[in-house]
């Protein structure tokens, strides 16, 4: 028996020996889940529509982590809490780094998956990514993350290819009074989160919080030393929330957040040099945001909203400095036309700054840009056949600098059996548009291994175009009652147009979209409440990508099918269960097993090497001695010393994931 199987053997024996657990131990439990799981299908999911609607009626492939399930996990960050979703590649490349995407497609710069925090967009227009190590969402105001695998271009627009994340805070008045939250372990240096909510009329609340974490670093996979990965992160925010009469509602919310980490850069090219250099270098990130939104209701169906934000990020590092300040406009309008027919249409404007402090290794021309992006969408959903069918039309039209007008439509199709059975089935396309590093960036990638060791640098260039996919997707949900529910989506993708790269000449590679491709897979979700003291869930997911390169003359040299269709774990599967030993006690427990990568690399100064399958196994404990005060003793990836998750594509060191145990206190007053 392999070593991981039997890990991934202890794991579930470990779980199953605490189901089976002496009946007398839970005699004394009261019911704490009072939500059975036939309402757990009734979750208001706002993402796939742009309106309120119940889970169950979703004609995509949908999940929600709720505040529950993210306080349960034990989880200290959102990118962990993203594993719980399934159809996402979740991998940590180092302490402060990860690889986070939908459907395939992995990697530091992973740019086909669309992520927002309340309506704000988070995605980084230099290189198409997030930068999930300056998200640091205080956990307990979150009220759940909302997750579309599948495009979602129709109402979101370009780059919500492969998938959607929005995650969405809680009203003000849901979090009156206050609370102290405090952490602290071997890789959770420290986690300090303060928040106090108020009622300042009839009307009006608000709250304000604070945060801090710090993370210690882990260990490099070629010698064991100290990776240089620790970070530190403070932030700060408010948010007001108030009524105007019976029919206006408004919003106004605000961040500041300001940290550094650690890193080793290799490797790194200097003008002076041409032999690679290790560095040891520092980020320094900081930034702002206000956001806005307004809505007046005409009735339950009929209604108009406004958002309008300003974002500002800051970001330093040796090889580049960068500077966003995005405005963003959206306004949207739903109503019934008849009773068949549900629409909302809404238009959208964005304009971004930004300025680069070039050096050697990376380079932006001109170092000062600003570009607009004009929206429009329309959606109308159709009732066939009264409660039973119901059909779904839309497309977003989009103008971007880049590549011009793109037209991202969708039809989705919900056949609803019976109360309990519900089919659906869609076809969409989306795009994802070239960002700034493809049309003027520089990068130095590698030397000449002959005399004069010039370097050899990647360019990007104007002719770059957005890169298509077709999805074509179903699926089934059922649920029973109180006891069971089961959630399949299978998918096939159909993508033209990938990003590649070309050798023109020794010196020169181009950004060029002469890869094309498909991927089939399929994902589940089962949940389980078989008592009143006891829940589980289980989630598998399998996925192919089969890539080709179109320019035959350039296959020896570009490894870009390779990575594509090796950098994302085939089979992932997922077991989490909660338990309540008494009144004041819960057992929670998450295994995972993650399947082996095939990564390759563009960079010769890489070997080839492959991550290993793994099991993770995370225990929490908690504990609550009175009604306003509770303690958690939790543990992360406990079976293994230390494992690779994955290795960046660019820049990072292969780093391998350690063990991490904690202590979290939190009162509320």
């Amino acid at each position: 028996m392999s070593q991981t199987m039997q890990q991934l053997t202890r794991a579930i024996f470990l779980s199953l020996i605490a189901f089976a657990a002496p009946t007398s131990l839970w005699a004394a439990a009261e019911e704490m889940l009072d939500l059975e799981l036939s309402e757990l299908m009734q979750i208001q999911f706002t993402s796939a529509g742009r309106k309120t609607q119940n889970l169950s009626d979703v004609a995509a492939a949908v999940y929600v982590i709720d505040q529950e399930a993210i306080h349960n996990s034990g989880v200290t960050s959102i990118p962990e809490a993203l594993r719980m979703v399934p159809g996402l590649q979740v991998s940590r490349i180092s302490s402060n780094k990860w690889a986070i995407t939908s459907r395939g497609f992995n990697g530091t710069v992973s740019n086909k998956l669309l992520v927002q925090i309340d309506g704000r967009s988070i995605y980084t227009p230099s290189y198409s990514g997030v930068y999930w190590d300056v998200q640091h969402v205080m956990l307990e105001d979150v009220d759940r993350i909302e997750v579309i695998r599948g495009p979602g271009a129709t109402l979101w627009g370009a780059n919500a290819v492969n998938g959607i994340i929005n995650v969405i805070t809680k009203q003000s008045s849901d979090t009156q009074g206050g609370l102290l939250s405090v952490a602290t372990g071997n890789h959770e240096n420290g986690i300090a989160s303060f928040r106090y909510g108020a009622q300042f009329n009839k009307n009006t609340y608000g709250r304000f919080y604070l945060n801090r974490h710090d993370q210690d670093s882990y260990q490099l996979l070629e010698n064991q030393a100290d990776a240089h990965d620790d970070s530190q992160m403070s932030s700060g925010g408010f948010r007001l929330d108030g009524d105007v009469g019976l029919k206006n509602n408004w919003t106004l919310q605000g961040d500041l957040y300001q940290g550094d980490g650690s890193q080793f850069i290799y490797p790194y090219w200097t003008a002076d040099s041409p032999f690679p250099l290790t560095v040891d270098d520092q980020i320094d990130a900081e930034g702002y945001n206000l956001l806005g939104r307004w809505q007046h209701k005409y009735s339950e169906t009929n209604s108009l909203t406004f958002q309008a934000y300003f974002d500002n990020t800051d970001r330093q590092e040796l090889y580049l400095g960068q500077t966003h300040d995005t405005v963003d406009l959206d306004f949207q309008h739903r109503f019934q036309w008849t009773d068949q027919h549900d629409l909302i249409w809404g238009v959208g404007y964005r304009n971004i700054s930004d300025e680069f402090n070039n050096s050697y290794m990376v380079a932006l021309v001109p170092d000062q840009q600003t570009s607009e992006l004009f929206s429009g969408f329309f959606q109308d959903e159709i009732k066939l056949i009264k409660d039973k069918l119901s059909l779904t039309l839309g497309t977003k039209l989009e103008h971007n600098q880049y590549t011009g007008i793109e037209v991202q439509p969708s039809a989705h199709l919900l056949l609803k059996v019976n109360t309990d059975n519900k089919i659906w089935t869609s076809v969409s396309r989306a795009v994802r548009t070239p960002s700034r590093v493809e049309d003027t960036g520089r990068i130095a990638t590698a030397q000449l291994p002959t005399p004069p060791f010039s370097h050899v640098f990647l360019y990007g260039h104007s002719e770059m175009v957005s890169e298509e996919v077709i999805a074509y997707e179903a699926g089934y949900r059922y649920s029973q009652n109180n006891n069971f529910s089961v959630d399949l989506a299978l998918f096939y993708n159909d993508y033209e147009k990938l990003l590649d790269f070309k050798l023109v000449d020794p010196t020169t590679i181009l950004f060029t979209n002469d890869m094309e491709g498909r991927s089939y897979g399929l994902e589940i979700s089962s949940q389980w409440r078989p008592l009143s003291w006891l829940t589980a869930e289980l989630t598998y997911s399998y996925i192919e990508l089969i890539m080709d390169l179109l320019d035959k003359e350039n296959t020896s040299f570009s490894l870009s099918d390779q990575i594509a269709e090796e950098s994302s774990p085939q089979h992932q599967l997922s077991l989490r269960s909660s338990i309540d030993l008494s009144e004041t006690i819960r057992l929670n427990i998450w295994c995972r097993y993650i399947d082996k990568l095939n990564i390759s690399s563009q960079s010769a100064y890489y070997a080839r090497i492959q991550i290993e399958e793994y099991v993770a196994l995370d225990i929490n404990i908690i504990w609550n001695p009175t009604q306003n005060l509770e303690l958690m003793l939790a543990g992360q990836n406990l079976l293994d010393p230390d494992h690779l998750e994955f290795i960046s594509e660019y820049f990072v060191p292969a780093t391998e994931i350690g063990q991490s145990v904690y202590a979290k206190l939190t009162w509320k007053f």
